[in-house]
């Protein structure tokens, strides 16, 4: 494929606004949904292809992020998690189908009543386990940071982890699961886990900007409220490490998709076995999630979303193109922004399954005269010529053209010229006619 960079993708965004001005830029985007910055890492041809850094680190410190800045990557954290899980698999020192109460030692599942629940490493990283609590909230700096069994216990600021649904049967989504993996893996290596991740996921990935420990340092993104309000002490910790604990930066996740990616392929060097990367990206169940990894209609990509206190996320990539994306926000409308403006954009420009139909583009049969009206082709667009006014340029949107310099939208329905001022239709309907100008 050509290459292509971030600023040939993200450059105009319609902010649905009255406009006395041309479409928004990003920086415009940013400032209207109250995001400090946002980070973003292009993957293409097997590799990096390119970053863009936009914003402020700390609202209003004037301290710009870069594509080094590290921003919490939130439930992106399962994912690295499932491939610390697996490589242990790999090497024999788990076993995914057995029981985990076999393996734990500092806290076991318990029981309900008379019935004890038998739950296993693969059912925990597929969200398929029965286990409870959803998500964490994480914990303000200043506050004591629980241990992991009082984290299981509901001795922290969540409710109890507990089976409630029969295992094995159906998807559920549960950061209390990923937190019973984090706690067995400490106790079958006897080790941190951010150590283990580290040994095992981050050192031979070469995700060198990326960490587990829950100090904010100085440089890290700072996380913020609506508003935007900074968090006090630039982000909450959270011990729920597994589940929720990673420091990341899009580049060095886009590194870790290229590795499961490479995995699956089976490549000569991949860190796992082909048989546990196709695992990943396989569901259990009639869910789009496989271990540790949320799977795109019929698998075509994988990826993760993440949502701590004020850091929102995503990650994906294609797998028959090989092409993807990540994007890491710090404010409290990062999802909004990532949603409606930014993939959006990206899955027309890079050609992925599930982009949205292009807008509406010029056509012969589109231009002609409609009422007092004429329209005519133009340079990347159309052109409205209306008697006594200087042309009006209009550019292709989703919903028809708009234009660059007037509050005016117009579409095609069938073979009528219909007008909206201010965003509101008016009640001028405008039928084609064959007549020349």
């Amino acid at each position: 494929m050509p290459v292509m960079l971030i600023s040939d993708v993200l450059v105009e965004f319609d902010l649905e606004q009255p406009r006395t001005e041309p479409l928004g830029d990003l920086a415009a985007l940013m400032h209207a949904t109250h995001l400090p910055a946002l980070s973003v890492a292009l993957i293409a041809d097997g590799r990096i292809a390119d970053t863009l850094a936009i914003g402020e680190v700390l609202y209003g410190s004037g301290e710009a992020v870069s594509p080094q800045t590290p921003f919490q990557a939130a439930s992106i954290s399962k994912s690295i998690a499932a491939f610390c899980v697996l490589r242990l698999a790999a090497d024999g020192v788990l076993d995914l189908d057995a029981d985990v109460n076999g393996m734990l030692r500092t806290w076991r599942v318990p029981a309900n009543g008379g019935w004890a629940p038998v739950i296993t490493l693969r059912q925990l990283l597929s969200h398929t386990a029965g286990t409870t609590t959803h998500g964490f909230l994480g914990y303000p700096v200043g506050r004591t940071l629980p241990s992991l069994p009082d984290i299981l216990d509901g001795r922290g600021n969540s409710d109890p982890v507990r089976v409630t649904a029969l295992p094995g049967t159906a998807y559920r989504y549960s950061g209390g699961g990923y937190t019973v993996v984090q706690q067995l893996l400490h106790d079958v290596t006897g080790r941190g886990y951010a150590e283990l991740a580290q040994e095992l996921v981050l050192d031979p990935i070469g995700m060198t900007g990326s960490r587990f420990d829950q100090g904010h340092r100085p440089g890290f993104a700072s996380g913020h409220h609506g508003g935007p309000s900074p968090i006090p002490g630039g982000a909450h910790r959270y011990p729920e490490l597994a589940a929720a604990g990673l420091w990341s930066t899009p580049t060095d996740l886009g590194r870790f998709l290229l590795a499961v990616q490479a995995s699956a392929r089976g490549d000569a060097d991949a860190l796992l076995p082909k048989e546990l990367a196709e695992a990943m990206l396989t569901s259990p169940t009639d869910a789009a999630y496989g271990l540790g990894l949320t799977l795109g209609p019929d698998a075509s990509w994988f990826g993760h979303n993440g949502g701590n206190e004020g850091f929102l996320s995503t990650a994906r990539l294609y797998q028959n193109s090989g092409t993807g994306v990540v994007i890491m926000t710090n404010g409290a409308f990062g999802m909004l922004v990532i949603n409606q403006f930014l993939l959006p954009k990206l899955a027309a420009a890079m050609d992925w399954p599930d982009a949205p139909p292009p807008p509406e583009r010029s056509q012969p049969a589109i231009a002609g005269r409609y009422g007092q009206f004429h329209i005519e082709e133009g340079d990347g667009g159309l052109v409205l010529v209306t008697p006594g006014q200087p042309t009006v340029e209009l550019k292709a949107t989703d919903r028809g053209w708009r234009s660059t310099s007037l509050n005016l939208d117009i579409r095609f329905g069938g073979d009528e010229l219909i007008i909206a001022q201010d965003g509101i239709e008016t009640d001028l309907r405008l039928p084609r006619s064959s007549e020349a100008m």
